[in-house]
Protein backbone atom coordinates (compact mmCIF):
# COMPACT_ATOMS: atom_id res chain seq x y z
CA UNK A 1 0.00 0.00 0.00
CA UNK A 2 1.50 3.68 -1.07
CA UNK A 3 2.41 6.02 1.62
CA UNK A 4 1.57 9.64 1.44
CA UNK A 5 4.75 11.01 3.72
CA UNK A 6 7.18 13.55 3.90
CA UNK A 7 11.09 13.33 3.20
CA UNK A 8 11.67 12.48 6.97
CA UNK A 9 9.73 9.57 6.56
CA UNK A 10 6.76 10.46 9.19
CA UNK A 11 3.20 8.88 7.59
CA UNK A 12 0.66 11.57 6.89
CA UNK A 13 -1.75 9.72 5.11
CA UNK A 14 -1.89 5.87 4.15
CA UNK A 15 -3.75 7.01 0.28
CA UNK A 16 -4.15 10.00 -1.33
CA UNK A 17 -7.77 8.82 -0.87
CA UNK A 18 -7.22 9.50 2.69
CA UNK A 19 -5.16 12.54 2.02
CA UNK A 20 -7.98 14.20 0.80
CA UNK A 21 -11.01 13.02 2.94
CA UNK A 22 -9.32 14.00 6.00
CA UNK A 23 -8.55 16.99 4.76
CA UNK A 24 -12.27 17.64 3.90
CA UNK A 25 -13.25 16.32 7.25
CA UNK A 26 -10.93 18.20 9.76
CA UNK A 27 -10.76 22.09 7.59
CA UNK A 28 -13.72 21.79 4.89
CA UNK A 29 -13.90 21.79 1.51
CA UNK A 30 -11.83 25.65 1.49
CA UNK A 31 -8.76 23.28 2.19
CA UNK A 32 -8.40 23.05 -1.53
CA UNK A 33 -7.83 26.38 -1.95
CA UNK A 34 -5.28 27.77 0.08
CA UNK A 35 -2.89 29.65 -1.84
CA UNK A 36 -5.96 30.60 -4.60
CA UNK A 37 -5.59 34.59 -3.93
CA UNK A 38 -2.22 35.05 -4.27
CA UNK A 39 -2.13 32.26 -7.79
CA UNK A 40 -4.90 34.58 -9.11
CA UNK A 41 -3.18 38.12 -8.17
CA UNK A 42 0.12 36.90 -9.62
CA UNK A 43 -1.13 35.07 -12.89
CA UNK A 44 -2.54 38.06 -14.56
CA UNK A 45 0.79 40.26 -14.28
CA UNK A 46 2.83 37.12 -14.63
CA UNK A 47 1.38 35.95 -17.86
CA UNK A 48 1.26 39.70 -19.14
CA UNK A 49 5.46 39.96 -18.08
CA UNK A 50 5.87 37.39 -20.21
CA UNK A 51 4.31 38.63 -23.16
CA UNK A 52 5.28 42.48 -22.92
CA UNK A 53 9.31 41.40 -22.29
CA UNK A 54 9.34 38.83 -24.61
CA UNK A 55 8.70 41.22 -27.51
CA UNK A 56 10.90 43.70 -25.86
CA UNK A 57 13.73 41.30 -25.71
CA UNK A 58 13.16 40.37 -29.17
CA UNK A 59 13.35 43.53 -30.12
CA UNK A 60 16.25 44.33 -28.28
CA UNK A 61 17.48 41.05 -30.10
CA UNK A 62 17.17 42.24 -33.63
CA UNK A 63 18.91 45.59 -32.36
CA UNK A 64 22.01 43.77 -31.06
CA UNK A 65 22.15 41.16 -33.48
CA UNK A 66 20.55 42.08 -37.06
CA UNK A 67 20.02 39.22 -38.81
CA UNK A 68 19.23 38.67 -42.90
CA UNK A 69 16.24 36.81 -43.20
CA UNK A 70 14.76 34.77 -40.47
CA UNK A 71 17.89 33.35 -39.71
CA UNK A 72 18.41 32.46 -36.05
CA UNK A 73 14.64 33.08 -35.38
CA UNK A 74 14.25 29.92 -33.75
CA UNK A 75 17.26 30.49 -31.04
CA UNK A 76 15.87 34.24 -31.03
CA UNK A 77 13.01 32.64 -30.00
CA UNK A 78 14.03 30.46 -26.94
CA UNK A 79 15.90 32.85 -25.87
CA UNK A 80 13.98 35.68 -25.78
CA UNK A 81 11.03 33.67 -23.99
CA UNK A 82 13.80 32.62 -21.61
CA UNK A 83 14.58 35.80 -20.88
CA UNK A 84 10.97 36.84 -20.14
CA UNK A 85 10.47 33.72 -18.09
CA UNK A 86 13.38 34.87 -15.43
CA UNK A 87 12.48 38.64 -15.60
CA UNK A 88 8.84 37.42 -15.13
CA UNK A 89 9.04 35.23 -12.51
CA UNK A 90 11.44 37.37 -10.57
CA UNK A 91 8.72 39.97 -10.34
CA UNK A 92 6.28 37.57 -9.39
CA UNK A 93 8.10 35.39 -7.05
CA UNK A 94 7.08 36.92 -3.93
CA UNK A 95 3.17 36.01 -4.71
CA UNK A 96 4.73 32.80 -5.84
CA UNK A 97 6.06 31.87 -2.49
CA UNK A 98 3.32 33.02 -0.58
CA UNK A 99 1.32 31.04 -2.42
CA UNK A 100 3.63 27.65 -1.29
CA UNK A 101 3.68 28.60 2.06
CA UNK A 102 -0.26 28.92 2.52
CA UNK A 103 -0.88 25.79 1.12
CA UNK A 104 1.77 23.94 3.04
CA UNK A 105 -0.24 25.50 6.17
CA UNK A 106 -1.91 22.04 8.07
CA UNK A 107 1.07 19.82 7.63
CA UNK A 108 2.48 21.26 11.00
CA UNK A 109 2.98 17.30 12.33
CA UNK A 110 4.62 16.30 9.16
CA UNK A 111 6.72 19.33 8.98
CA UNK A 112 8.26 20.03 12.61
CA UNK A 113 11.54 17.86 12.07
CA UNK A 114 12.58 20.40 9.40
CA UNK A 115 12.62 23.08 11.90
CA UNK A 116 10.45 25.96 12.78
CA UNK A 117 6.94 25.34 11.60
CA UNK A 118 5.10 29.25 10.95
CA UNK A 119 0.92 29.61 10.31
CA UNK A 120 -0.42 32.23 8.48
CA UNK A 121 -3.85 33.46 8.99
CA UNK A 122 -3.68 34.57 5.26
CA UNK A 123 -2.56 36.52 2.35
CA UNK A 124 -1.45 39.42 3.89
CA UNK A 125 -0.33 37.84 7.49
CA UNK A 126 2.39 35.64 5.21
CA UNK A 127 3.36 38.85 3.94
CA UNK A 128 3.70 40.45 7.27
CA UNK A 129 5.42 37.66 9.12
CA UNK A 130 7.97 37.12 6.31
CA UNK A 131 9.03 40.60 6.02
CA UNK A 132 8.74 40.61 10.08
CA UNK A 133 10.79 37.56 10.42
CA UNK A 134 12.87 37.32 7.32
CA UNK A 135 13.50 40.12 5.77
CA UNK A 136 12.85 41.82 2.16
CA UNK A 137 15.41 38.98 1.09
CA UNK A 138 12.79 36.28 2.52
CA UNK A 139 10.18 37.54 -0.50
CA UNK A 140 12.88 35.65 -2.50
CA UNK A 141 13.79 32.62 -0.82
CA UNK A 142 13.95 29.30 -3.30
CA UNK A 143 13.67 31.44 -6.20
CA UNK A 144 17.27 30.01 -8.06
CA UNK A 145 15.28 26.69 -8.95
CA UNK A 146 12.22 28.61 -9.98
CA UNK A 147 13.95 30.65 -12.39
CA UNK A 148 15.62 27.90 -14.50
CA UNK A 149 12.11 26.41 -13.98
CA UNK A 150 11.04 29.41 -15.85
CA UNK A 151 13.58 29.74 -18.15
CA UNK A 152 13.30 26.02 -19.47
CA UNK A 153 9.48 26.40 -19.61
CA UNK A 154 8.97 30.41 -21.12
CA UNK A 155 11.78 29.95 -23.37
CA UNK A 156 9.89 26.98 -24.96
CA UNK A 157 6.85 27.97 -24.37
CA UNK A 158 7.47 31.33 -26.96
CA UNK A 159 9.94 28.63 -28.97
CA UNK A 160 7.07 25.91 -29.84
CA UNK A 161 4.61 29.25 -29.94
CA UNK A 162 6.62 30.61 -32.58
CA UNK A 163 7.33 27.25 -34.51
CA UNK A 164 3.94 26.84 -35.27
CA UNK A 165 2.49 30.34 -35.96
CA UNK A 166 5.54 30.14 -38.65
CA UNK A 167 4.17 26.37 -39.59
CA UNK A 168 0.71 27.84 -39.78
CA UNK A 169 1.39 30.74 -41.64
CA UNK A 170 3.51 29.11 -44.50
CA UNK A 171 0.53 26.26 -45.00
CA UNK A 172 -1.76 28.90 -45.57
CA UNK A 173 0.34 31.05 -47.66
CA UNK A 174 0.78 27.59 -49.30
CA UNK A 175 -2.76 27.11 -49.83
CA UNK A 176 -3.54 30.76 -51.19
Amino acid sequence: MAHLSCMCGAQVYKTLRDAVMTMYRTEGPLVFYKGLNPTLIAIFPYAGFQFSFYSSLKHAYEWAVPSEGKKNGNFRNLLCGSGAGVISKTLTYPLDLFKKRLQVGGFEQARASFGQVRRYKGLLDCAQQVLREEGAQGFFKGLSPSLLKAALSTGFVFFWYELFCNLFHHMKKADS
